[in-house]
């Protein structure tokens, strides 16, 4: 990746900093640095804060391909555009009282925000309740996670035994309906009880509408998609986890007017600290660095009147076992009230199924989807939920911020899974 067109100039927020570069530059201008600094003043006072910007356009070395670093500053100025309409639609409504801005049909209608001593008697009841449930989380803690382990020996089992199942030219007989899961990369052996279980109970539906009926989702709406106040979010490198929260964090803040709090346990990348950090300073929430356990219990009792409460934690391969050990304490310490086990829709089914073994020593709530736009079959999203009686809570297929994200919808799912098997055939 190189810099063509660099400029500096100064700014005084980050919104004009955006502004001027892609007036100057063009609409593919990226803020490359900013750092604040202090201007005018007579006799060392009465200075000014502003920003000494440094913005440019930056050009993949191969142009068909596009670094990560570029999708995330795309990601942070798109952001602040946002950001900067909604404050101004703001304004505009508190004087003419017009409607809510919507933006995304991910962002749902702004709520009415509770009086507080309305919320404060919710987290007074919160809290009285926090450790009777934690303690009954704990003692399910070993037969959540024994279960994970229960279906995922039975499903490796069945693998083993069907690799050789269907070889080319075997397809003969099967049901349309089969053919076009398989097709999707749904197992066979999933595929085959699908069609078993439609002919027996689709109630006149077609097979579409009756297969979105089967898809588990966590909830109709971002905020019971998220099941709780506090969540946590888990999952290896790579596969999108900071930017979905950041989508969702924007969408509750922006538009749910929730008080939210990001914390991240990723020290170990500091550009992932970073990364968050500039989301929340756009978004105008706190953030908390928490190396360690005791850190997070901290912040906790900080933010005790936040209406959420989102923790990122570092990407971890699932081959490495002292990472894992770490993911249990920091559940231990956070207690959250649901786990998001992020997995990028791209991987192989059968890299999900070790992804969910070792990230299974906490109990998963639930499965967010990333990357939907980076693959041309999705059924190995519908084997995983199928196998385990997991509930997906979210799909995200871009790295638009806060856009490029859906709630989990079944009908949503199934038309993205045979309308990739139709432009496959296409081509």
């Amino acid at each position: 990746m190189r810099v063509e067109q660099q400029i500096e100039y100064e700014a005084q927020s980050d919104a004009e900093a955006i502004q001027v570069a892609r007036s100057r530059l063009g609409r593919e201008a990226v803020i490359l640095s900013s750092r604040p600094i202090k201007l005018g003043g007579v006799l060392g006072m009465f200075k000014r804060n502003a920003l000494w910007v440094t913005a440019g356009i930056l050009v993949p070395e191969k142009e068909d391909q596009m670094s990560e670093s570029r999708e995330r500053m795309v990601a942070f100025q798109h952001l602040l555009e946002v950001r900067r309409a909604v404050t101004g639609a703001q304004d505009s409504m508190a004087e003419r009282r017009a409607e809510p801005l919507q933006t995304s049909a991910f962002m749902p209608t702004a709520s009415p925000v509770p009086p507080p001593s309305v919320q404060g008697a919710a987290v007074q009841a919160y809290e009285m309740n926090a450790v009777p449930r934690r303690a009954h989380e704990e003692s399910h803690l070993s037969k959540d996670v024994d279960e994970i382990k229960e279906i995922l020996t039975k499903v490796l089992a069945r693998l083993d035994g069907d690799d050789d199942e269907l070889a080319p030219g075997m397809g003969f007989g099967l049901d349309d309906n089969a053919r076009k899961l398989m097709a999707a990369d749904v197992e066979k052996n999933i595929a085959m009880d699908l069609v078993e279980e439609f002919r027996h109970s689709s109630g006149g539906r077609q097979f579409n509408h009756w297969l979105a009926s089967k898809i588990p989702v966590m909830g109709g709406d971002p905020g019971s998609a998220l099941g709780g106040r506090k969540i946590l979010f888990a999952g290896p490198t790579g596969v999108g986890k900071t930017t979905s929260i950041a989508k969702i964090a924007a969408g509750q803040s922006l538009w749910a007017n929730r008080k939210v709090v990001l914390m991240t346990a990723d020290t170990y990348r500091i550009a992932a600290v970073e990364q968050l950090r500039t989301y929340a300073k756009i978004l105008s929430i706190p953030i908390e660095i928490t190396a360690e356990p005791r850190d997070v219990e901290c912040a906790i009792r900080k933010h005790k009147d936040a209406d959420l409460i989102l923790l990122d934690t570092a990407g971890r391969s699932h081959y490495d076992d002292g990472r894992m050990e770490e993911l249990h304490t920091l559940y231990e310490a956070f207690a959250p009230d649901t786990v998001h086990l992020v997995m990028a829709s791209n991987v192989k089914y059968r890299d999900m199924l070790r992804i969910i073994d070792r990230m299974g020593i906490v109990p998963i709530s639930a499965l967010l989807f990333t990357k939907l736009d980076e693959t041309a079959s999705c059924g190995t999203i519908l084997n995983v939920l199928r196998d385990f009686s997991l509930p997906a809570s979210f799909f995200t297929n871009g790295q638009n911020v806060p856009n490029d994200i859906e709630v989990a919808r079944g009908d949503y799912f199934v038309n993205l899974l045979f309308d990739n098997v139709m432009a496959g055939k296409e081509k």
